[in-house]
C-alpha cells in the first residue's frame, strides 16, 4: 500500500519515549527538522507543550469540571499527546484522536496498540478536517485542543460552535510567532485583525493579540473566555481558555478586556489604553519628543492567567517526573508573578547595554531595589532576563545606574 511517496508495508518504525509513554515514529521522520514535509509531524522541542497541556487538562478536571471528560484532539499527528493524557488519567468518557493526514492516522492506531489502548471503546481515531470534525460533533466536548503547524485562526470558529458553552476548555497553540511578534505585521493584521509591534517585549504582545482574536471569535458565537494560563516557550504560544455564556458578562467585559499598547521608540516608554484608540497621546508623555507614538492592537489587556489555576498546576507538576519538570515549575512560578502586573516587560540585559553600564545587576537585587523605592516588580515567564514593573522607564534607568555604579 502506498500513500504519497511512503510505502507503509516496507517502512520501518523507530520506537521513542516521551514522559512514561513509548510510541512509534516513522524512521525517515526521526531526527528530521520539524516541517510540513515530514510524513507525520513530530517536534521533540514541543514536549514541554504536551507536558503543560497534561497538567492544565488534569487541573481543569479537578477544579472546574470533575465529570468524565469528552475531549477532542483535532491535530494529533503521532497521537503521543492524547495517549500520554490517557495514561495519566482514566476520567475520560470519550477521546477523539484526529488528524487529516491518513499516514498519521495509521501511526495513531499503531501507537494505541503499543500502549494497550486499541480496544478501548472510549477512544475514537479519525481522519477528518479539524473544522468538519468539530462541526459534526453530536455532544459538546468539554475540551478541544488545537495545535496546528502555523496559525490556529481558521479552526477557532468551529471550535466555539462545538465546545461546551459553560466551562469548556479550549487549548490553542500558535507557532507563527514571526507574525504575532511583529516581524510580518501585514500578515498579523490579515490573520488576527490586530496590528503587532516588534519591540523587546513582542512575545507578550503576540500572546495578547492571540487571546484577543480567540476572545472576539468567542463573542461572535455569543461566548466569552477567561484565560486560565498563557505561556510562551520554544517559538510557540499556548493558550488555555475557559468558556462562559453570560451575555451580560460578555458585554460588561468588552469595555475592559480590549485595548492598545503604546510605545515610544525614542525612550522606551510604554503603556496600555482601553478600547478608544483616539485617546492615544500625540507625543510621548515621558521624553516629550514631538513624533507619533507606535502602537499595537487591538489586543487583550486583562490578566493572562488565573492564580488558583496556576497554583494547582505547580502542586500537580511535583507528582510527575517530566523531563522538563524544573523548567515547567519556573515558567509557572514566573507566570504567577506576572498576575496584577502592568502590560509589557523590560529586558535588563538590553537596557543595561543601551545605557552602556559596566555590569548587569542580578534580577533579584533589582527587584528588591524597585520595591524599596515604593514600586512593584516581578519576573516574567516570557523572558527569564526581563522584569515587569509599575515603575516608569526613566526611574528604572536611574535605579540601574545607581546599582551598577
Amino acid at each position: 500500500m502506498k500513500i504519497g511517496n511512503l510505502n507503509l508495508n516496507n517502512n520501518k518504525y523507530v520506537k521513542k519515549q516521551e514522559g512514561s509513554v513509548e510510541f512509534y515514529l516513522y524512521k525517515n521522520d526521526n531526527d528530521s527538522i520539524p516541517s510540513k514535509s515530514m510524513d507525520v509531524f513530530y517536534n521533540e522541542k514541543m514536549e514541554i507543550n504536551r507536558d503543560i497541556s497534561i497538567l492544565a487538562i488534569l487541573t481543569y478536571n479537578k477544579l472546574i469540571n470533575r465529570d468524565s471528560l469528552v475531549m477532542v484532539d483535532c491535530m494529533a499527528a503521532s497521537g503521543i499527546g492524547p495517549i500520554r493524557l490517557l495514561k495519566a488519567s482514566n476520567n475520560f468518557k470519550k477521546v477523539f484522536i484526529n488528524d487529516i493526514n491518513p499516514i498519521a492516522v495509521k501511526l495513531i492506531k499503531k501507537n494505541l496498540k503499543l500502549n494497550d489502548l486499541e480496544k478501548n471503546t472510549q477512544i475514537i481515531s479519525s481522519h477528518k478536517d479539524a473544522n468538519l470534525l468539530c462541526i459534526e460533533m453530536i455532544e459538546s466536548p468539554d475540551v478541544i485542543s488545537i495545535d496546528p503547524f502555523g496559525t490556529p485562526n481558521i479552526y477557532i470558529d468551529s471550535a466555539f460552535k462545538s465546545i461546551k458553552k459553560e466551562n469548556g476548555l479550549l487549548c490553542i497553540t500558535a507557532t507563527d510567532t514571526a507574525v504575532l511578534f511583529g516581524v510580518k505585521p501585514k500578515a498579523c493584521i490579515r490573520k488576527y485583525m490586530s496590528k503587532p509591534l516588534h519591540t523587546k517585549y513582542c512575545k507578550e504582545i503576540g500572546a495578547r493579540i492571540l487571546i484577543y482574536y480567540i476572545s472576539r471569535i468567542a463573542n461572535v458565537n455569543n461566548l466569552g473566555i477567561i484565560p486560565l494560563l498563557t505561556f510562551y516557550s520554544n517559538h510557540f504560544v499556548r493558550i488555555f481558555a475557559l468558556t462562559y455564556k453570560s451575555k451580560a458578562k460578555i458585554f460588561k467585559d468588552l469595555s475592559k478586556s480590549y485595548g492598545y499598547i503604546i510605545h515610544c521608540n525614542n525612550c522606551g516608554y510604554r503603556s496600555s489604553v482601553l478600547n478608544d484608540i483616539l485617546t492615544i497621546p500625540q507625543k510621548c508623555p515621558s521624553c516629550l519628543k514631538e513624533e507619533p507614538l507606535s502602537y499595537s492592537g487591538p489586543l487583550w489587556i486583562k490578566e493572562l492567567h488565573e492564580r488558583y489555576f496556576l497554583e494547582d498546576i505547580i502542586h500537580l507538576n511535583e507528582k510527575f517526573n517530566f523531563k522538563s519538570k524544573n523548567r515547567i515549575a519556573k515558567i509557572i512560578r514566573y507566570a504567577l508573578d506576572e498576575i496584577d502586573m502592568p502590560v509589557s516587560y523590560y529586558n535588563i540585559h538590553k537596557l543595561c547595554q543601551q545605557l552602556k553600564l559596566p555590569s548587569i545587576p542580578k534580577i533579584e537585587k533589582l527587584i528588591e531595589a524597585i520595591g524599596k523605592s515604593g514600586y512593584s516588580a516581578s519576573r516574567t515567564h516570557f523572558d527569564f532576563i526581563s522584569i515587569k514593573t509599575d515603575m516608569g522607564i526613566n526611574a528604572l534607568k536611574n535605579i540601574l545606574k545607581n546599582i551598577t555604579n
